[in-house]
């Protein structure tokens, strides 16, 4: 029997590229409110993050929950934000919590400590790090910071492993944004690279951190150290390989 993990969000932007990924690793239980299709030993509940009940069955017997589902409305904080990034976001946690899950992965944003970086992304010369004050750029990034105090409190009140992922600027390999944006070239986060980061923080002993992923970039600003040191992180891809410029 292979280790099932929960995956929250799975029909996401990010979530249906990292799956096929992930089910090389685990046995996955995908929730989502979106229809699925199981393949292989996948399990699957139609369900919404926002009903406590429906995600604390979900939890019942994983070894980890790796909670991606979230939503970017930034117009709409009363009907979508709150209570998917900030409801839904407790309703995970605890739920965790109360089945006896070792260990919650919570997917954040590099938007967090975007506003470091000024108006031009593409030509900081700021050295970002994880421990620094968050600094975010949008209400949704907000959100994220909810979700990453949040982790630090139920890691530090009930000896859970939380582990918070910035996600960099996900992007599929076979993205134009990729190929043609010239801030990928210091902030593009690759499927694989973030299933890397994701395999070996659910593996680890870490009790909390939060990890920068983002890919081996020519122009990185992230400082990675701290993934590299506790879990091994060692990303494989750069934008450099498939950027080929603006104006091409």
């Amino acid at each position: 029997m292979r280790e099932r993990i929960l995956v929250t969000g799975p029909c996401g932007r990010v979530g249906t590229q990292i799956v096929p990924l992930l089910r090389e690793h685990f046995a996955l239980r995908l929730l989502d409110i979106k229809p699925m299709k199981p393949e292989g030993d996948d399990e699957v509940v139609q369900g919404d993050i926002r009903d406590f009940e429906t995600v604390l069955n979900a939890c019942d017997g994983v070894k980890a929950v790796l909670h991606l589902a979230a939503v970017s409305d930034e117009d709409n904080f009363y009907t979508r934000l709150l209570p998917m990034n900030l409801l839904g976001t407790y309703n995970v946690f605890e739920a965790a919590l109360r089945a006896s899950v070792p260990k919650v992965l919570f997917a954040s944003s590099s938007q967090t400590v975007l506003g470091y970086l000024g108006d031009d992304w593409t030509k900081s010369q700021i050295w970002v790090t994880p421990d620094m004050p968050v600094r975010p750029i949008t209400v949704y990034a907000c959100t994220k910071v909810f979700g990453e105090a949040l982790a630090r409190y139920y890691s530090d009140m009930f000896g859970m492993s939380m582990i918070c992922i910035r996600i960099g600027w996900f992007q599929p390999y076979d993205s134009e944004l990729l190929r043609r944006h010239p801030a990928m070239l210091s902030m593009w986060c690759s499927p694989r690279d973030l299933t890397q980061l994701i395999v070996k923080s659910i593996r680890s002993d870490v009790k909390f951190a939060i990890f920068f992923a983002v890919s081996n970039n020519p122009k990185r600003f992230w400082d990675i150290s701290n993934a590299q040191q506790l879990v091994g992180y060692e990303p494989q891809d750069s934008a450099a390989d498939y950027f080929i410029g603006e104006g091409a």
